[in-house]
């Protein structure tokens, strides 16, 4: 009988320990473990990254020069840092990682380059403005942009991929042309029309995005360097 009672107390013990070693440790997470995303990643059906285009320097690809038409049939380069990477959005807590182009409401949006579309929002519903409030406070309050965040604030989008790893993002549309995921694109196709979606606040205006892996071309160059390679991705 003793040896019964013995082996049933081992056996509970045992279960117990076992139960103890399965449950997470109660300690707060290591806040530098912690991710902070400043960008939207790339959809896993774009084009995978040349060893040779991985790394940061890619910010100021020169192989990028002249590669694409302006996405706005006469438009101009802007020149106004603030329209262009690297530029700070305070009211997110986060910066700008694409090229304004202020345009008329309407106004024919461009292919940049050939290409293979990835994305296109052709159905749409925009966030209510409560909903905008909401997530820019806790922004705010985080001290960056979260992706989903900064997702929702580039509004209608459609995304192209041009191949080691270059992607163009067209943001803020008011409609998009009938496309279809893994459509492939000609520079200078219309794709869609310039809008305000995601943040009628900054008004009509094409946010062209030129990402190279998980960056963004621009990241890290400022002033006159920055006006100089924004104007030599582009075919005179």
């Amino acid at each position: 009988m003793i040896r019964i009672v013995l082996a049933i107390v081992a056996v509970a013990l045992f279960g117990a320990a076992a139960v103890a070693a399965s449950v997470p440790s109660a300690r707060p997470a290591d806040s530098a473990a912690i991710s902070r995303p400043r960008y939207t990643p790339i959809p896993t059906t774009a084009t995978s990254l040349s060893p040779d285009v991985g790394d940061r320097r890619a910010r100021s690809d020169g192989r990028l020069y002249g590669r694409f038409v302006l996405p706005i049939e006469g438009a101009e380069l802007p020149a106004d840092l603030d329209l262009l990477p690297g530029a700070p959005r305070d009211y997110r807590a986060g910066i700008h990682e694409g090229i304004d182009f202020p345009a008329d409401p309407g106004t024919p949006v461009l292919a940049a380059a050939d290409g293979t579309v990835i994305r296109v929002d052709a159905s749409f519903l925009d966030w209510t403005r409560e909903q905008q409030d909401v997530a820019l406070f806790e922004a705010m309050q985080l001290g960056y942009t979260p992706a989903p965040t900064l997702d929702r604030i580039r509004g209608r989008q459609v995304w192209i991929d041009h191949g080691r790893g270059v992607v163009t993002r067209y943001a803020h549309l008011s409609a998009v042309a009938e496309l279809s995921v893994g459509e492939r694109v000609t520079a200078g196709t219309v794709i869609g029309a310039v809008g305000s979606s995601g943040y009628p606040q900054g008004g009509p205006h094409l946010h062209l995005e030129v990402r190279i892996g998980d960056d963004y071309f621009g990241d890290g160059l400022s002033g006159d360097a920055l006006v100089r390679g924004i104007s030599r991705l582009f075919r005179s």
